[in-house]
């Protein structure tokens, strides 16, 4: 795409939790051609949160040649790929990234273009999950959670999972899912991803409000869109953020132009990057 422009936008939020401090970065505009709603406003801890007890399991695995493998849970296989020196041994604990593919892809190709990007391999920091039962097909935004919510809890009592530092991601139909997870159970999650696709698809257009209003928390959300995107019109994703701003979340978004299935470098060069510091209250 040609020199994407970008244009900012931000979300506040004052007095939401005591122990929590807002840090408003402004991002720089970019070049000539499009348009980025963006805001580098984040909710960070004063203090770090408890990371739990660790794996519960000992769970073998055989990473391929790029270091992608499948584990199953009681609702579905789901492959896993592990950050930089992640010790079995002695585990550390990480932030995980839960990621949930799009209509007619698959957990384990997902994984390897969205969840862990050939160019952040060398140096990925997270535990990478994307998830599968739902391979070649949609998600169903109403029932699929629970196989989302088996496969963290399975990858968690295999690795060390940090509670505080799960963030969903998802693309056009997984981010529909993700996007209903991150704003029913906020509590359970530090933020969500989106690429091309939006909250109003899976809550109704006019439950967006009310949706918002009944989150646990003003969770960090970032998200990228498509000008030309039919099946996720710009102007439906364009009310979307405005009511988020106006209930005072913290998001991050940009539209940029193409079409639906365009997706250029959206995980490694914008979306992926925006959660380093994300903590769950």
């Amino acid at each position: 795409m040609t020199s994407p422009a970008v244009r900012q936008r931000v979300g506040l939020r004052f007095g939401a939790l005591p122990t929590m401090a807002i840090v408003m970065a402004t991002l720089a505009t970019a070049a000539t051609a499009a348009i980025d709603h963006s805001s580098d406003l984040l909710y960070r801890d004063s203090f770090e949160p408890y990371a739990g007890q660790g794996p519960t399991q000992v769970c073998t695995y055989t990473p391929d040649a790029d270091g992608f493998f499948t584990l199953t849970s009681p609702q579905s296989p789901y492959t896993v790929r592990l950050p930089v020196g992640y010790d079995v041994q002695h585990p550390q604990p990480q932030r995980l990234l839960v990621a949930i593919h799009g209509c007619g892809d698959t957990a384990a190709n997902f994984a390897t273009w969205a969840a862990v990007p050939f160019s952040l391999r060398a140096t990925q920091d997270y535990i990478a999950l994307s998830v599968g039962g739902r391979d070649g097909t949609c998600w169903n935004a109403s029932t699929d959670g629970v196989i989302v919510e088996a496969a963290i809890a399975h990858a968690s009592s295999c690795f060390f999972v940090h509670p505080h530092k799960v963030v969903l991601a998802g693309y056009s139909s997984g981010g529909g899912l993700a996007y209903r997870m991150a704003m029913t159970d906020a509590q359970a999650y530090a933020g969500v991803l989106i690429e091309n696709s939006g909250l109003y698809s899976v809550v109704g257009s006019g439950n967006v409000d009310a949706t918002l209003d009944a989150a646990d928390w003003n969770i960090n959300v970032a998200h990228t869109a498509r000008i030309d995107d039919a099946s996720y019109p710009i102007a439906s994703v364009h009310a979307d953020w405005e009511k988020m701003i106006a209930h005072q979340f913290p998001l991050q978004s940009r539209e940029i132009a193409g079409v639906h299935g365009d997706t250029a470098t959206d995980w490694e060069g914008y979306l992926i990057p925006k959660m380093g510091a994300w903590v769950s209250p």
